[in-house]
């Protein structure tokens, strides 16, 4: 079968059915071994250590969540009465529109004793080339030992292989848009083996008119900073990156507030460094158009980055599917809360909120829809990565639990 491992690259030119076969005779290692810990905390290291790393920046946060500070938190959490095992071999299926989301799961599928199978995209960019190189690095020198524990290998799309590797394999992990997540599902798993997928989402911001306006120029800039952060960054590909704004207050309160934050913005923008080439422009006004023809679309600032389409408070199933990230922004004014969770849908992610005491969100967050919503996070954060994430305790899901009752 046509696979190419780029990890651990003495393996390239081998077949893929030896290395499956060889898998399950590797030798078992307890969730969080030191021998675990000690590479992907030298791994973190490799790359907040190199000068080279400044130019992926969310390479330096995921290498910051793998801090040893971090893992022995993560350590902790997982500590539980009976015990815990590794689930076996893990196929992880890459995302090709965000880099380093697939070395989050991996690394805490690794950390939990797990061998990983990770699948990337052959179109992959300078950054994921960089972590191959760090990757090759650390295998061929002192985490010799982790070289039969972490494949990295990529393969153009090939039911017969993606099936190959997923009758062998414990757990299958998606990364991707629907369509992707439906075709992988289709391809049969072990009896015994599990399944994560993480689809396409749709994440939004509260703003919290009446606490906007009572900002002082400085503050809203922080609070724009912080947005532009959620936002700006992937190009609003990642699932938890804001595409709607949703205002709340009075209509006056809103358009008030609407006109200041955007207005300090994009005196924000002035100073930074951003991407908006020809086509993402382009997608933005295809999708502007086809908004336009939906009752829901009050007005368009067309032509302007970022692009801002204002609708009306009714739920928006009918317009997400034309949303194209790259600066577009669906603007809408809710009195409260409430009325905005009713409009709802199992394809929301992460809510960023600022404006809202955690007392009222989360009584607020009692009046949900079913399956809407898995997290709900400060603006600035919503980026962040979790251990638990779209309502998943990854840690959980990457081991069995033995129950012993003697």
């Amino acid at each position: 079968m046509n696979v190419q491992f780029y990890v651990p690259d003495h393996l390239d030119g081998t077949e893929l059915e030896t290395v499956l076969r060889s898998s399950p005779n590797t030798a078992i290692l307890k969730p969080f071994d030191s021998v675990l810990v000690k590479f992907v905390t030298d791994f973190a290291k490799s790359i907040l250590l190199d000068k080279n790393a400044r130019d992926y920046p969310e390479l330096i946060v995921m290498a910051n969540f793998f801090k040893s500070t971090n893992i022995l938190k993560l350590q902790e959490e997982l500590e539980c009465p009976g015990v815990r095992t590794a689930r076996g071999l893990v196929f992880h299926v890459a995302p090709s529109n965000v880099d380093s989301v697939f070395l989050y799961s991996s690394l805490l599928s690794l950390l939990c004793g797990n061998v990983n199978i990770i699948r990337v995209s052959k179109s992959t960019g300078d950054q994921v080339r960089f972590v191959i190189d760090k990757l090759r690095y650390l295998l061929k020198g002192d985490h010799a030992a982790i070289a039969d524990r972490l494949f990295l290998l990529t393969y153009e799309h090939d039911d017969a292989i993606t099936r190959l590797i997923s009758e062998h394999c414990h757990m299958r992990v998606v990364w991707g848009g629907d369509a992707t997540v439906r075709k992988i599902r289709s391809l049969p798993l072990r009896p015994s083996a599990s399944e994560l997928c993480f689809p396409d989402r749709f994440s939004a911001a509260i703003l919290v008119a009446s606490e906007i306006r009572a900002l002082e120029p400085s503050a809203l800039s922080d609070i724009c900073s912080q947005f532009f952060n959620d936002s700006i960054w992937f190009a609003q590909q990642a699932c938890s990156s804001p595409r709607l704004v949703s205002w709340i207050g009075t209509a006056d309160d809103c358009a008030e507030a609407r006109r200041l934050f955007w207005d300090s913005f994009n005196i924000h923008l002035s100073s930074k460094v951003y991407e908006n080439s020809a086509g993402m422009a382009m997608d933005r006004f295809v999708a502007a158009c086809l908004v336009a023809t939906d009752p829901l679309h009050l007005e368009t600032t067309a032509g302007s980055f970022p692009t801002r389409i204002l609708l009306d408070n009714r739920s928006l199933t009918s317009v997400k599917p034309y949303h194209c990230g790259n600066g577009l922004f669906y603007e809408q004014y809710f009195e409260t809360i409430p009325l905005f969770f009713k409009t709802l849908s199992d394809r929301e992610q992460t809510l960023s909120v600022f404006g809202v005491e955690l007392a009222e969100i989360s009584k607020c967050a009692q009046m949900l829809p079913m399956r809407s919503v898995d997290r709900i996070t400060k603006i600035g954060s919503a980026l962040d990565f979790s251990h638990i994430w779209d309502g998943h305790n990854l840690l959980h899901s990457f081991t069995r639990q033995i129950s012993i009752q003697l």
